[in-house]
Formats: C-alpha cells, sequence, structure tokens
C-alpha cells in the first residue's frame, strides 16, 4: 500500500497547528502525539504500507510558520513532496531551488492555510515551473479540520474545487490530487476529476465509514481515479485500513485506491 496523504508528528508538525492545535485534534477527535519519524513508518510498514507521502507545508506569509522541506529527506520509503508559500516575493527562485535539490514527485499546496486563491497570479507561476518539470501537486480542498471553530482570516472558498478545474486545463502536463474530495463540494470534485484526466482525488482526513457515499456508488467510473491517503496523525492509518476493508467494494477497485492509482502516479 502507498499513503499518499500522511504528516510527520514530528514537532514542527505541531508548532504549525499552533493555535489551532486543541480544536483541529477535537474535530479530529484524535490522539496526536510527538512521535519519532522512523519507529513511525516501521510501524507502518509492518502493517503493509511500504510507501508514504510526507507533505511539508510553507505557510510563511500567512501564518508565519512551517513545516521544512528537509523532512522528506529523512527516509528512503518516503515519496517526496515539497512546499513553497506562493505569497513569497521569491516563490519562484526558491521553488525552482528545491527541486533542484530535494528532487521531489510532488508539490504540496494548502490554500486556505497559506492564504492565496487557487487563481492568484503568484501561485500561477509556481504551477507553470511544477507544469515544466512535469510534476503531481497536492492541493488540499473542501473545508479545513485547521482553523474550525476558531477566529482567524481562514477562507474556505480558496478549497473550492471548481478552480482546480482552471488549473488543470492551463497546465496539462501536472498531475493534480484534490486531496479529501473537496468536501462539502465532493460532486462538483467527481465531475472533474471524471472530466479532467490529470485530476484525481485523494480520500485522506475521513474514515471510510463516513466518506459520502457518493464517492463509493462512483467508485468504479473513479476505478482510476481515487488514492488512499490517511492524513496520519489526525487520522490513524490502522483506522482507515480497518474500515476501508468492510466498504464493499470490488477488490480490484480496492487495490487500486490502496496502491495501483498511486503507484502509477509515483512512476509517470
Amino acid at each position: 500500500m502507498i499513503d499518499f496523504h500522511f504528516h510527520a508528528p514530528v514537532k514542527e508538525f505541531l508548532d504549525f497547528l499552533g493555535e489551532f492545535s486543541e480544536p483541529a485534534i477535537k474535530y479530529f477527535n484524535a490522539n496526536v502525539e510527538i512521535k519519532e519519524l522512523k519507529g513511525t513508518l516501521d510501524h507502518y510498514e509492518s502493517l503493509g504500507i511500504r510507501r508514504f507521502v510526507v507533505l511539508p507545508i510553507d505557510s510563511t506569509t500567512f501564518l508565519g510558520r512551517r513545516i521544512p522541506n528537509e523532512i522528506v529527506k529523512a527516509d528512503d520509503r518516503i515519496v517526496r513532496f515539497v512546499s513553497v508559500d506562493p505569497l513569497k516575493p521569491n516563490a519562484v527562485e526558491e521553488l525552482k531551488k528545491v527541486i533542484k535539490e530535494i528532487e521531489p514527485v510532488g508539490v504540496k499546496f494548502h490554500p486556505e492555510l497559506q492564504g492565496f486563491h487557487p487563481l492568484d497570479e503568484r501561485a500561477i507561476k509556481l504551477y507553470k515551473v511544477i507544469d515544466d518539470h512535469a510534476l503531481t501537486v497536492v492541493f488540499h480542498s473542501g473545508t479545513s479540520g485547521i482553523g474550525a471553530g476558531v477566529r482567524s482570516n481562514i477562507r474556505l472558498d480558496y478549497g473550492r474545487p471548481i478552480y482546480f478545474d482552471e488549473i488543470a486545463v492551463r497546465f496539462k502536463n501536472m498531475k493534480i490530487i484534490l486531496a479529501h474530495f473537496g468536501w462539502p463540494w465532493t460532486e462538483e470534485a467527481i465531475a472533474i476529476s471524471l472530466h479532467k484526466p490529470n485530476v484525481y482525488l485523494d480520500l485522506s482526513g475521513w474514515a471510510p465509514r463516513f466518506i459520502p457515499d457518493v464517492i463509493y456508488k462512483n467508485a468504479k467510473r473513479l476505478s482510476n481515479k481515487l488514492i488512499f491517503g490517511s492524513d496520519f496523525p489526525l487520522i490513524s492509518p490502522e483506522r482507515w485500513i480497518k474500515e476501508f476493508g468492510e466498504i464493499n467494494l470490488s477488490q480490484d477497485i480496492k487495490d487500486r485506491i490502496l496502491k495501483l492509482n498511486a503507484e502509477r502516479l509515483i512512476s509517470d
């Protein structure tokens, strides 16, 4: 299996959550502990997860904090993704530099927590670099458990799936993964992923028994577009895998979701 949405349970992760930490943990009903990354990966490898997309995030401009890119170099089991703050004046140069130094498979953006509209021209300049390298992008989409119930400047509109349709048209070499399937605009996300060959949906951040039925009802049509991600440590892979095993889908579709679709994205 490949967990395509995994956060390192390190001090930087809790530091990044900051004032949103307690409400987020409550929102997800999670038990978040700081742990050593290698031991964490060892544990989940023993459960059958062989690769992990560990997602850093740079929100220096909007929130004044970041989970550094260097964390993805910690282990060979990590599928390397990096993050650059689109609002930084030198964002394009920084992205080119980090691509050269880290050689990532992809880039992570969280428009809501980075404080930018997905079609902001500053972000568009970064997409051009990503498209030139034919990399994969994980975009947070839909609502945000981070910041839920807390007064903030976080705008949920920045997670609307429809904006990524325009990005998919403009940047056809860029593979786009809409994390969390855009809930509550899930049907919008499904329509885009069915229409655009370079758009996929990850199922992270939701325990499988709570994933909206519309995903499962369209699972056959989406069989090459759905990707397993846990959102660890906010959702445990143990729980995700156990509950997913109880979902009434064919084994072929489950195999694609748990491994084959992600494998194709990583190898392309």
